[in-house]
């Protein structure tokens, strides 16, 4: 038996009628960028995470090359799990910094802790963020 980690066919059939309305909606106002369904979406996704502000981006290589900009790793390295997508390794290079691969751990495939202080204690002037599956990140 194969159970679908996701069913956005069902989703779909479910809000069919919302979905053409608002497809409809955008399509009119011919602003496929931005506009106001975004504005509305992340005022409406800042509130669900009780914060002040949400912005919506293009996509999750987007989105962690925004938040490596903010830590500001440019120049640095950025330690991160081999066992990551291509899309992280690409965020880190497009935030200006040098990927650098840490092990993971056999039984939870996360971060090895033991493999990433090996690698931070090498790296003596430059900030330091792990990052990886089930990772906080961690500023040095």
């Amino acid at each position: 038996m194969t159970i679908p980690v996701t069913e956005p066919a069902r989703w779909c059939r479910l809000h069919a009628a919302e979905v053409a309305t608002t497809q409809s909606r955008v399509l009119d106002s011919g602003r496929f960028i931005l506009g106001p369904e975004v504005e509305q979406f992340e005022q409406e996704f800042a509130a669900f995470c009780a914060t002040k502000e949400a912005v919506a981006v293009g996509s999750g290589t987007d989105a962690l090359t925004l938040v490596l900009h903010a830590l500001g790793v440019a120049g640095g390295e950025v330690v991160t799990s081999a066992h990551n997508a291509v899309a992280t390794l690409a965020a880190i290079e497009r935030a200006g910094a040098q990927p650098v691969l840490a092990d993971i751990d056999a039984d939870t495939f996360c971060l090895a802790p033991a493999s990433v202080q090996a690698l931070v204690g090498r790296i003596t002037d430059r900030r330091v963020v792990t990052f990886g599956f089930n990772a906080q990140a961690d500023v040095r």
